[in-house]
């Protein structure tokens, strides 16, 4: 079987998904599965549809690496293309950074004793305090730019199966968030950022892959691990000083006497601090706003009713989300690729092929900064 047939297969879609991605036709790539070997231009089309590096079509030999074996064994299931390209994109990403003998500094100040909940707690008001001293109940929608402005190497995890990764490589922490609901990319982050302070920081080469059953949602986790992360993530993004003074100002708004909470204060919770619904729901169950099981019965509820919370809130006429934006490359990488560029050391095409980002991407790292409200660090 051909190097793209192998490729194609392994990815979570139909030929006829591939076909409306890459702009070829359906025949054309049940052609490719068959063995049937694509042009240039075919290889280039599904490289621009799937928003995958051009050598992902290499040869089997061109993807061994030292940092790909690490990343396939981490996994230690079928072959996924994300987990490809994630090695890839570190491999090419320590190639052009500086050699660094260690993780940024502040990575190594955050220590807890057990994977509890309260020292899941503590450690991410550290964190926001860390972030945002003066700001400590505010939305973190802005993460990825607070994180970068940290020296964290934010991607994406394009075609995965898996949600999101972090990595500490040589020195150098990335976290890789898959393209899904806002809500869901920011509380993704959050989760990646907990490995990286709890799970990451002692080792020079370490990688962690999580699927969607192990990132939120309102089952029970498989490891104390995840549990652990999970509840890092939830705190950081719903301080509970915050927390209340939003549920207070929604039912004096509403005018809502029943002293129970119920959905509309929880989607307007969501709303507010840029996560799912299910989340802000079992973030109250935490923080004993709700009874146990509360959290899953409302969101029970409103799938069986509404269609789900965010039908719900819409119908509601509920205030839009705060975009949460996760580059295919973040600029602190994308800048000192154009450096490298601009010295002669690499070329354009190595790095966007490499990266998987586009000229534009690179030289407008050079003209707009990563905003951010955090100090400097």
């Amino acid at each position: 079987m051909s190097r793209v047939a192998t490729f194609l297969r392994q990815l979570p879609l139909s030929p006829d998904e591939i076909a409306n991605k890459s702009r070829l036709s359906a025949d054309r790539i049940r052609a490719f599965l068959d063995g049937e070997d694509p042009t240039l231009a075919d290889l280039r089309a599904l490289s621009r549809g799937l928003k995958v590096p051009l050598r992902s079509f290499a040869s089997e030999s061109a993807s061994k690496s030292e940092l790909g074996m690490l990343f396939r064994q981490t996994v230690s299931s079928r072959p996924d293309r994300g987990v490809e390209a994630a090695a890839g994109f570190v491999e090419a990403a320590l190639k052009i950074l500086p050699p660094r003998d260690a993780p940024p500094q502040w990575l190594s100040q955050f220590r807890f004793e057990q994977e509890t909940y309260q020292e899941a707690e503590r450690l991410a008001n550290e964190f926001r305090q860390m972030l945002l001293p003066n700001q400590l109940d505010e939305p973190l929608t802005d993460l990825p730019q607070l994180i970068v402005s940290l020296g964290v190497i934010l991607g994406r995890l394009e075609t995965s199966r898996f949600e999101g990764a972090s990595v500490v490589a040589d020195g150098y922490p990335f976290v890789f968030v898959s393209p899904r609901f806002s809500g869901r990319m920011l509380f993704t982050l959050a989760h990646e950022i907990g490995h990286l302070i709890t799970h990451h920081k002692n080792s020079n080469r370490s990688v962690t892959f999580d699927l969607a059953g192990q990132i939120g949602g309102l089952n029970r986790y498989r490891t104390q691990a995840e549990h652990f992360v999970n509840a890092f993530a939830s705190v950081l993004l719903l301080p509970a000083s915050g927390v209340g003074m939003v549920l207070q100002q929604v039912r004096k708004t509403l005018g809502i006497t029943n002293p129970a909470i119920g959905d509309i204060e929880i989607l307007y919770l969501s709303r507010f601090y840029g996560v799912s619904f299910e989340v802000a729901a079992r973030r109250c169950e935490d923080l004993e706003l709700l009874p146990s099981g509360g959290a899953k019965s409302l969101a029970d509820h409103l799938r069986d009713y509404f269609g789900g919370p965010e039908k719900r809130a819409e119908a509601l006429r509920l205030p839009k989300r705060e975009p949460v934006y996760i580059p295919r490359v973040s600029k602190n990488l994308l800048n000192v690729a154009a450096e490298k560029v601009e010295q002669g050391e690499v070329s354009i095409g190595w790095v966007t092929d490499r990266l998987n980002c586009s000229i534009n991407d690179v030289y407008g790292s050079r003209i707009s900064g990563e905003g951010r409200r955090g100090p400097h660090h």
